[in-house]
């Protein structure tokens, strides 16, 4: 009967994680480098060609993150001690920071998990391929290898990343003349409808 509970509890905590799994508390990063990857495992042709492809453009190092919220199972902790009706308040105020205990305990495991870096890179590597591998083909891989490769690839790359700014600026600049010539004479006209009202109160007799 205390095995069958345990397990209960344990099953209990677990779907509790997975309910605040994108609550932001404790914030896993994994920098994925291909060179340490490549060297753990052997590359079948796509990898290879996706590792080569993600050198080229410079994405051969991803930041990757993934969130984990400990803060309900800390609740519940407390909880099932403030809610047992036969223990003291001493008690209580006592088995309270063995909850919290039991939380850092927790915490600090799932941090230490998460750093391990010889088991996450993995599949942290696997996560970043499977992206590759569902958008290309290994003919589109080749194709873009070689674009990239050459002269023209190399610019774009340079250029792409600073578009988005190129176009902002450019927009504005066309957009600000029109913006001006259209509320100019409106600021005008309602500039001097105010000061017409606040003549107009001077002037009218109490």
């Amino acid at each position: 009967m205390g095995k069958a509970k345990e397990i209960g509890t344990s099953n209990y905590y677990m779907k509790k994680l997975r309910v605040t799994y994108c609550a932001v508390v404790l914030i896993f990063t994994a920098f994925v480098g291909i060179s340490t990857f490549a060297q753990q495992e052997p590359q079948t042709e796509k990898q290879a060609l996706v590792m080569k492809f993600r050198k080229l453009t410079g994405a051969d190092n991803v930041m990757l993150e993934i969130n984990v919220s400990f803060e309900d199972i800390k609740n519940d902790l407390i909880g099932s001690v403030d809610s047992d009706k036969e223990l003291t308040d001493s008690q209580k105020q006592e088995l309270r920071k063995s909850a919290v205990d039991a939380y850092n305990r927790l915490d600090q495991q799932l941090k230490d998990f998460l750093n391990d870096q010889p088991k996450i890179t993995p599949i942290s590597e696997a996560a970043v391929f499977q992206v590759y591998d569902q958008a290309f083909t290994e003919a589109e891989l080749k194709e873009l290898i070689a674009f990239y490769s050459n002269a023209t690839g190399q610019k774009a790359l340079k250029f792409l990343p600073t578009l988005s700014a190129q176009v902002q600026q450019s927009f504005q600049s066309m957009l600000l003349p029109k913006v001006q010539d259209f509320i100019t004479p409106k600021i005008k006209a309602e500039g001097e409808q105010l000061k017409q009202k606040i003549q107009d109160a001077k002037t009218k007799k109490p």
